[in-house]
């Protein structure tokens, strides 16, 4: 016998909630049953009297609301977005990194260039090596500049990250691999603590442990449900979704 729309003790979880039976298919939404369940039919489900119908959230349409808190349906919610495949998120990492690798290129070189030309000027013109003593000035040379390097390799990441995805949610390595960031909300522009705040615990992953965190980071979406997000994603409550 079909079953009739209604609220019904909700198959998919314990503890009282009921969730609505639109005749075919189980709904995304669910909520709390507050009365004891009418006798039916024999063999037919057991109803609890339906509570009324409360709106989902704005952007959050597998959310219902129980009590005073939302009760997320993650699974249907997450299966209508199209989030990126992590391989995408990977190689537009690629490109972006490369591309700002060309930008801070001209930097670097200005900054090392000094203690190189000091090196070669010390090596010998019998092609013999270089002495110890050489070696270990090149070495002190560069230790001294790495900072200066590492500040603009920050400073190169922000102005080529921070105005595209303000602007448009993604990067040229973004562009290219066809994904963008939104927020988990709603399919809206990012806002400019979010692009700060995502951006900003990237680098800082980057920058501590040799790394070590930002390797974490980046492989957090492969095991991250439903909504495959990166450690810098769960910071500024952002998602990465395909756009075509």
């Amino acid at each position: 016998m079909a079953m009739e729309p209604g609220w019904y003790p909700d198959p998919f979880s314990s503890g009282g909630y009921v969730r609505w039976w639109d005749g075919e298919r189980w709904g995304a939404s669910t909520s709390v049953g507050t009365t004891a369940p009418s006798a039916g039919p024999p063999g037919a489900p057991v109803a609890l009297p339906p509570p009324p119908p409360m709106p989902p959230p704005p952007g959050f349409p597998g959310l219902a609301s129980a009590g005073s808190a939302y009760v997320a349906a993650a699974d249907p919610l997450a299966a209508a977005v199209p989030l990126s495949p992590w391989i995408s998120r990977a190689a537009a990492r690629l490109i972006d990194s490369f591309i700002e690798g060309l930008i801070a290129l001209p930097f670097v070189l200005w900054l090392v260039w000094p203690s190189v030309q000091r090196f070669i000027d010390s090596v010998p013109t019998d092609g013999s090596q270089p002495s110890q003593a050489a070696m270990t000035a090149l070495q002190v040379d560069l230790l001294g500049v790495s900072t200066s390097i590492t500040v603009i390799s920050v400073v190169v990441s922000a102005l080529y990250q921070l105005p595209q995805n303000k602007a448009w949610g993604r990067t040229l390595g973004k562009r290219a691999l066809g994904i963008r960031i939104r927020p988990v909300a709603a399919d809206v522009p990012l806002g400019w603590g979010q692009v700060v705040a995502r951006w900003g615990v990237f680098e800082a992953c980057s920058l501590v442990l040799g790394g070590l965190p930002l390797l974490l980071d980046c492989l957090w979406p492969l095991w991250d449900r439903p909504w495959q997000q990166a450690l810098h994603d769960k910071a500024a409550r952002t998602i990465v979704i395909r756009v075509r």
